[in-house]
């Protein structure tokens, strides 16, 4: 078999990998995502008006955030070093070797789920005290609510990552859907036992919501330890023919976890740390720029970090599980030394991301009044700032998979330099820009801040692997071009439909977002397949799909 049949049958076997875990990554979390969004329309409706409903998620807000930072801590960057050490030792055949680092590692994830759990409980107050909630009382019952979640939450983060090493997806994605239903089924039990039952109490119903983290991950952990016992079967012969292990080398891949996990805290919390800046400096700023009281002031945090957070981070998802699924598969080529396969696999990961983020990010765009007054009471400036956060979440989004790119060329000192350049640009230009935009300023301070990174990381990918930067940027011109066509298209739908059907109610506002959506997915599909761009994404089901719609 001649070398370039070999690599074009291995960049097809790596690239038909990626997509299908990337294909489960997404629907995992798009699922729990979308879950994670419609539970909202009966939430806000058990807190019985708009002003408390609006109280309600920008305390949720306050939780949240410090708990995934503290989240991050717990984990460790276990998960995703533990997918790309498992993934690296089974390329070496040394199945055992990456069994063994699991089993030890568990451990630690419990001992740092603890700790951060610790200190979570512990910080409340004074997180609280920095945060614009009406009640620091309040918001510190809402941010030790969460605490118990991250007892379980970094042990079932590393089996996650154990299973991905395998690029099984599988058992991440279906751990990820019962764990949203688990934590939505009781939050909103609970919530309408306290608000219509008891006695009403707006932060104690936030509580019981933000306590379902902990209810969804004990559901989380047996689904996964089901797939543990049921996958383990299956790998035995692979690990009865691997390589023998040692405690040298398994001591040794546990040290080489640990110092990565610095680096993948960091740039997994990229994110989380912009949305910090956001909980300790909107409110001062905006105390000192307006004449807002401090409700409205909080009314206005929950509104982008909550309200509009909750609808782009559906489709920041889809740029996660691509990331996801690109981890181990990179680390695998990398460490086998395969760079024409690595460069295949880079250009791939870079067009499927502008594929489906492009078109999905427009389109939110543009229908964010209706779609936003489906989820959420109407409100003047909501459906504004969400259509901003739409556009942000293509960086947001192309800012975590370059991340993962990176991590898995083992350039983690670069990637964390560069996301420290992208936050302090981020910090810098907050007061600017809520000057100039009001609250929307804060969304576009976060997007220039993270522009910085990405065009930092873009250019030392290319430098390291040599991908083709010019024959993918051409691709990725073609997608926005179509993607852009399809944008016109859904807004012309959008406004002909407003003509005669009313958005201010949420059933017409949901008939007006399916009007668009089809019109936009019918443009999107039929020029992605009339020009043979979706050909590169989808291989041989484009052809399927040209006969189907009768395309020639």
């Amino acid at each position: 078999m001649s070398t370039d049949r070999k690599v074009n049958e291995e960049n097809e076997t790596t690239n038909n990998k990626m997509v299908q875990g990337t294909f489960w990554m997404t629907f995992g979390s798009i699922f729990s995502r979308l879950l994670g969004a419609l539970y909202i329309i009966p939430w806000n409706a058990l807190m019985g008006s708009t002003d408390a409903a609006n109280t309600a998620n920008a305390l949720y807000s306050i939780g949240y955030t410090p708990y995934q930072l503290f989240l991050s801590i717990g984990i460790a960057g276990f998960p995703a070093a533990m997918s790309k050490q498992v993934a690296q030792y089974n390329a070496k055949n040394q199945y055992r070797t990456g069994i063994d680092i699991f089993k030890k590692s568990m451990f630690f994830m419990f001992l740092t789920g603890a700790v951060s759990a610790a200190l979570m409980y512990g910080l409340a107050p004074m997180i609280a005290e920095n945060s614009p909630a009406a009640s620091p009382e309040d918001g510190a019952l809402v941010i030790r609510a969460l605490a118990p979640a991250l007892l379980l939450v970094p042990g079932m983060s590393l089996m996650r990552g154990f299973f991905q090493g395998y690029q099984d997806m599988v058992p991440s994605a279906i751990s990820q859907v019962f764990e949203q239903i688990g934590r939505v089924v009781y939050l909103l039990g609970a919530t309408y036992i306290v608000m219509q039952l008891l006695d009403g109490n707006i932060a104690t119903a936030v509580a019981h919501s933000t306590f379902a983290a902990f209810v969804g991950a004990i559901v989380a952990a047996i689904i996964l330890l089901f797939y543990y016992k049921k996958k383990m079967a299956e790998y035995q012969p692979l690990i009865a023919n691997s390589e023998p292990s040692s405690n040298i080398q398994t001591t040794a891949a546990i040290k080489s976890m640990l110092q990565e996990s610095i680096p993948f805290i960091l740039i997994g919390s990229g994110i989380t740390f912009a949305k910090l800046i956001d909980q300790v400096t909107f409110k001062p700023m905006m105390e000192n720029l307006t004449n807002y009281s401090g409700k409205e002031i909080e009314d206005l945090f929950g509104l982008f970090s909550f309200n509009a957070d909750k609808l782009i981070m559906i489709i920041v998802s889809l740029a996660v599980g691509m990331a996801t699924a690109a981890v181990p598969l990179i680390a695998a080529e990398f460490t086998k030394g395969n760079f024409r396969v690595l460069q295949s696999q880079v250009r791939e990961i870079i067009q499927l991301f502008a594929f489906i983020m492009l078109p999905a990010s427009l389109g939110m765009m543009i229908v964010s009044e209706p779609i936003y007054n489906v989820f959420y009471p109407l409100h003047p400036v909501g459906p504004t700032l969400l259509a901003v956060s739409a556009l942000m979440s293509i960086v947001l989004g192309l800012f975590t998979v370059l991340g993962s790119i990176l991590q898995s060329l083992s350039r983690h000192k670069t990637m964390i330099s560069y996301l420290l350049v992208g936050l302090v640009v981020k910090a810098i230009m907050q007061y600017p820009m809520l000057a100039l935009f009001d609250t929307a300023g804060a969304l576009v301070a976060t997007t220039i801040g993270f522009i910085v990174t990405v065009l930092l990381s873009g250019w030392k990918i290319y430098h390291l692997t040599h991908f083709g930067m010019v024959d993918t940027l051409k691709k990725t011109g073609k997608i926005l071009t179509v993607a852009l066509v399809m944008t016109v298209c859904a807004f012309i739908a959008l406004k002909a439909s407003m003509l005669v059907i009313p958005i201010d109610r949420k059933l017409t506002a949901l008939v007006v977002v399916a009007i668009v959506a089809a019109v936009g997915g019918f443009v999107y599909l039929f020029l992605t397949l009339k020009l043979r761009i979706a050909d590169d994404i989808l291989g041989a089901k484009a052809n399927g799909l040209r006969r189907k719609m009768r395309i020639k």
